[in-house]
């Protein structure tokens, strides 16, 4: 269920104009094509707004997170209350081509999705598109990487670790907070990160600054076995792991670990996860809903608004360098 809409946006407001001003972006004369969503997707399209530009498309859809009526009603009181809402302009529930021709920025978020020929061939061969994440992250189901060298888009990722933003790192408080919605204090437990990459590396460190007593950052099979009596939690964020995690022909055996520490809580940010095979089964899943490979089950905005604004601020000051043709250390090129 979708949370009630807000009325005062005064702190988020103040976060998008220190991002704009300490990123030094300028998207006068721009026009930009995004999404809108609800919670604190809402503020997706203010902050091109308050960067400056002409002109913005936000795209939305009705999902299980809110009705686009609502959604645009709410983004359009922000826009008035900023005095910019004759910059703003809405499409629901359809993609609209002709929005797409006008766009110098089109960004990766979900409602555009995917950005593949069917809709890259209305665009602008000089539009950008800048991806809201670093490039590692990129997958080949939302972008067609293929069709944008082929009509000249560039694309570039966005360093999410900058110094000048340090969003990446909180992924660590967002396995914390995870953590302690499963139900676990995370301080003095012992906890295994199943993951071999940076929301791994990330995760750990804040554990363990956080006062978990035993943390393990692994892949390692007998790792998990050798540990599993002991421990409270398995945190699963490994990017990229396609294969099941429970279930025939998985990674882990859920009769073992039901006979070894039926207590196990298994929390998860990403993987291939069936919620209801381990409802049955008796195995404590949190959240309690289906994970899928290369897909955050909560996103860094399920902190709060300040690490989204700073990605999505970031992420338009790499269109901006990308529409300038010139170098910056948040950007990170995939074909140009």
């Amino acid at each position: 269920m979708a949370k009630p809409l807000k009325t005062n946006y005064t702190r988020e407001i103040k976060l998008i104009k220190s991002a704009v001003e300490k990123l030094n972006i300028d998207l006068i004369g721009q026009t930009v094509l995004t999404e809108v969503g609800s919670n604190n997707y809402i503020l997706s399209p203010i902050i091109p707004l308050l960067a400056g530009a002409e002109k913005v498309f936000a795209w939305t859809r009705d999902s299980r997170f809110g009705m686009s009526a609502d959604i645009i009603s709410e983004c359009i009181s922000i826009a008035k209350s900023l005095g910019l809402e004759n910059r703003l302009h809405f499409s629901s529930n359809v993609k609209d081509t002709n929005q797409v021709a006008e766009a110098d920025i089109i960004t990766n978020s979900g409602f555009l999705r995917p950005l593949n020929e069917n809709l890259l061939k209305y665009a602008k061969s000089n539009a950008v598109l800048p991806l809201m994440f670093e490039k590692w992250e990129m997958r080949a189901s939302d972008i067609d990487i293929n069709y944008c060298n082929e009509k000249g888009i560039k694309v570039a990722g966005t360093w999410e670790n900058h110094p000048d933003i340090k969003v990446f790192s909180g992924s660590g408080p967002l396995g914390i907070k995870l953590l302690m919605e499963a139900g676990l204090e995370v301080y003095q437990n012992n906890i295994l990160v199943w993951s071999d990459d940076h929301f791994g590396e990330e995760t750990t460190k804040a554990l363990k600054g956080f006062g978990a007593s035993h943390v393990i950052n692994s892949i390692n099979i007998e790792d998990f076995y050798s540990n599993l009596s002991d421990l409270d939690a398995i945190y699963i964020c490994d990017y990229d792991e396609h294969r099941k995690y429970f279930g025939e022909v998985s990674i882990f055996d859920i009769d073992k670990i039901k006979e070894v520490n039926p207590s196990l809580k298994v929390v998860h940010l990403y993987g291939n996860i069936d919620a209801t095979l381990l409802s049955e089964q008796g195995i404590d899943l949190y959240p309690n809903k289906d994970g899928y490979a290369e897909v955050m089950t909560e996103t860094l905005a399920y902190l709060g608004p300040k690490l989204l604004i700073n990605l999505q601020a970031a992420g338009y000051k790499v269109a901006q360098t990308m529409l300038e043709g010139k170098d910056h250390d948040l950007a990170q090129p995939v074909n140009y």
